[in-house]
């Protein structure tokens, strides 16, 4: 198991420490002769239970048994006990904890898999916030409310974050938000981490619950809290701050990373990500229209339509060539084959436009009516083994090797006749 793993290379040093403290000069005693305290510690409960006796007694041989615990409390103190820093200890606790509940959201997930792409399909998932909304979405929080009152149970309220973590969510922070003064900075991550911990105290008190659903006055005094922390963001920035906090992180705000080669200037970023804002919730809007499907459909392909001619217009010519090369399946997965074996981006776009040279070609062939069916054969098979060999020139025979196997089915099919 992957906890296990994680547990003996933190644990490697410790173990060595236990047996230093503990072994210094004795010899393991015989069979016969080890007594009961050796034996592994049972644990009844994973969330309580009155923490044993020492694991590792003096004069006895050293057994990872005699640590591991289903009763996550003794646990703990069985690794404190043969000197386990506390912050190791924690990492390990944490891990083990994950392990189970990821088992269990792993579950969650699969439950609603096949419904996945019928919900997107009708518009019910444009935005992340949706997701709480969900049946599923209500299980996966109650799910993280029992984890977050485990680990509170087991290690304390300090332990649902780390001091790494808090530290590296701040430089993030700092560094995304550069472009606000310091004060402002300091301040708004405060406010931040002050809502965070308002969260964290609504999570742990649906946790204490039988069914860890949240009610009418839960969901109202979540409702609060944000209100209050929009207002206190609101007074510390003015209103062109705030928009521009909202703007870079929107949900849509980095899609640019999503599109390979494509490299927008400051304002075509600006410009394509309040449209992409605009084109989100007009689609909200739409799945809540009820609207027949065919309504729905025509509707969408308005919307599309108006969003990418807003998108040209936002960009010139070349701009807007590359990002629709960008936006394409199959020059991503080119893109990526190339970025992988360090080839440059120009490789990527010729290799995609010898793709729709010999696409195209074949094509032609298979609409040609006046080739017999062996001509026909002759020619295609002739172009993908042209393709092929101008590829293998193009990207190396390694590359093209690993591209024909993940991605590049087209190229076989090229001499297929239909």
């Amino acid at each position: 198991m992957k906890s296990r793993a994680i547990i003996w290379l933190s644990l490697l040093l410790n173990v060595a420490l236990a047996a230093a403290i503990f072994l210094p000069e004795k010899r393991p005693p015989a069979p016969g002769q080890v007594s009961t305290a050796s034996q592994p510690l049972a644990g009844t409960n994973t969330l309580s239970g009155p923490a044993t006796g020492n694991p590792a007694s003096a004069g006895l041989p050293f057994r990872w048994s005699q640590i591991a615990s289903e009763n996550l409390k003794c646990y703990r103190d069985n690794l404190l006990a043969i000197g386990c820093p506390e912050i190791t200890m924690r990492e390990i606790i944490r891990a083990v904890i994950n392990e189970r509940f990821g088992a269990r959201r792993r579950s969650i997930l699969a439950s609603f898999q096949e419904r996945y792409w019928d919900l997107v399909l009708r518009r019910e998932l444009v935005r992340r916030q949706w997701i709480p909304r969900t049946e599923w979405g209500q299980a996966l929080e109650s799910l993280k409310a029992e984890r977050l009152q485990l680990i509170t149970d087991v290690l304390g309220r300090d332990a649902l974050i780390t001091e790494a973590e808090r530290k590296a969510r701040r430089v993030e922070l700092e560094q995304r938000r550069s472009w606000l003064s310091p004060e402002k900075r300091a301040r708004l991550i405060e406010l931040e981490e002050m809502h965070q911990q308002q969260l964290v105290d609504w999570a742990e008190s649906l946790g204490s619950r039988v069914n860890g659903m949240p009610t009418q006055e839960d969901q109202d005094r979540l409702q609060k809290w944000q209100q209050e922390f929009d207002e206190a963001e609101k007074q510390l920035l003015t209103p062109g701050e705030l928009a521009e906090l909202q703007l870079r992180e929107s949900d849509v705000a980095d899609w640019a990373g999503s599109l390979p080669g494509f490299e927008p200037t400051e304002d075509e970023w600006r410009s394509l990500t309040g449209l992409r804002s605009q084109y989100e919730e007009s689609q909200r809007e739409l799945g809540n229209a009820g609207l027949t499907d065919e309504e729905r459909t025509a509707r969408q392909n308005e919307l599309q339509a108006g969003f990418d001619s807003a998108v040209q217009a936002a960009l010139s010519p070349d701009q807007f060539a590359q990002y629709q090369l960008a936006n394409n399946d199959q020059y991503q997965a080119l893109h990526n084959m190339t970025q992988r074996y360090g080839l440059s981006d120009s490789v990527a776009a010729q290799s995609f436009g010898m793709q729709q040279s010999a696409q195209t070609a074949a094509d032609q062939v298979r609409a040609n009516t006046n080739l017999s069916p062996e001509a026909r054969q002759a020619a295609l098979n002739a172009i993908q083994q042209e393709t092929e060999q101008t590829l293998s020139q193009i990207l190396g025979p390694t590359a093209l090797s690993t591209y024909k196997e993940y991605g590049g089915d087209w190229i076989l099919g090229l001499s297929q006749t239909e």
